[in-house]
């Protein structure tokens, strides 16, 4: 048995809780007993079907991606049992650690360092075959996602035109509105970070054009907007097309299916992928709407039924029997002044499971 000392289990909690999240927002809680840590959801299920439910799996997969790659710095392997109690459905995963059973993965040195850069321009080179067979290994952990690249002019050209019709969506749908503009802390000003939630800061929203985005984050002005000069337009070309144009590489995590353990693989692997990426010194900005909206089952979650099925059509042109997960852009840049943080690993600590009521 396995006991953690209190630096072990900050350091491992703290590098889980760094991984990416839909809007930096971890619902989740772990509890640690000896050589079990235990992660539950706080606010909800785990959704049934549509984008929702594969967001809520991609998140679990990187946050146990990075708990095990922190684990392997003490030699520990990380036994993970996926949706572990079916008698207690707020239990997400049960992850019993095991000593001597891991070799320290390089990888836990950039955890802290990857981050989301959503600057409009990223420049070059693009990767090397090196570089790729790389990211190739990173993925190849988990053999239920493949990594497709989307540098073809002929295709890239064709993906455009899906994360267009999906990001312009986003602004003319009140309820996508609503949900993307939610995240957003404009309460805590242009300059400064925050531990939950996404600092606007980080946006790289270009200076003069702060005060009209924040005007817009009511739905009155955003349809009004949209009428008057097809604001929702322009906010499909700036916050999709131009980036991902001008980026040296576009790729994707594609599966076959999208079963519970293939998701949350592809989260896991989506996570070493990223993680690689910023050991080679690139920067990712994952690019998640034209895959999401396609999937099925998103008509109860507000996706309009023409949207959803144009995409999904869109998608199987270009792949075939494979579904898009993760959308993504890669390149070079500098960090952000501003990124967002994370509160301290004790926030998401609950009683063990034996003393809680």
């Amino acid at each position: 048995m396995t006991q953690l000392d209190q630096e072990q289990r900050n350091f491992i909690l703290q590098s889980a809780i760094q991984a990416p999240s839909a809007d930096n927002h971890h619902r989740i809680r772990f509890q640690v007993d000896a050589d079990t840590i235990h992660i539950r959801y706080t606010e909800e299920l785990l959704p049934q079907g549509g984008y929702k439910r594969v967001l809520a799996l991609l998140s679990l997969g990187a946050v146990v991606e990075n708990l095990s790659i922190a684990a392997s710095r003490f030699g520990l392997g990380a036994q993970t049992t996926l949706l572990a109690d079916p008698i207690q459905p707020r239990l997400a995963i049960q992850i019993r650690l095991q000593p001597a059973q891991a070799a320290a993965d390089p990888l836990w040195q950039v955890i802290p360092l990857r981050h989301t850069n959503r600057q409009v321009r990223y420049r070059g080179p693009k990767l090397s075959a090196i570089e790729r067979s790389d990211l190739d290994s990173a993925v190849g952990a988990y053999p239920s996602s493949q990594l497709i690249w989307l540098d073809d002019p002929a295709q890239r050209k064709q993906v455009l035109r899906l994360m267009r019709r999906a990001e312009t969506a986003r602004y003319r749908n009140p309820i996508l509105h609503q949900e993307f503009f939610s995240a957003i802390r404009f309460d805590v000003g242009w300059h400064a970070s925050c531990t939950e939630g996404l600092p606007p800061g980080a946006l790289a929203v270009e200076p003069p054009l702060r005060p009209l985005f924040k005007l817009l984050r009511h739905w009155p002005v955003m349809r009004w907007a949209n009428l008057l000069f097809g604001a929702d337009h322009i906010m499909g070309l700036r916050v999709s097309d131009l980036p991902c144009r001008l980026a040296p590489n576009l790729g994707l995590l594609a599966v076959k299916n999208t079963d519970h353990p293939t998701v949350f693989d592809t989260g896991r692997a989506f996570q070493r992928l990223w993680l690689t990426l910023t050991n080679q010194g690139r920067v990712l900005q994952p690019m998640p709407a034209s895959a999401l909206y396609a999937l099925e089952g998103v008509q109860a979650e507000d996706i309009p039924i023409k949207l959803q099925q144009d995409l999904a059509q869109g998608w199987k042109s270009s792949l075939g029997a494979n579904i898009p997960l993760i959308l993504f852009r890669v390149g070079v840049a500098r960090p952000g002044k501003i990124m967002a943080g994370r509160p301290q690993p004790e926030f998401f600590l609950d009683m063990p499971p034996e003393h809680a009521h």
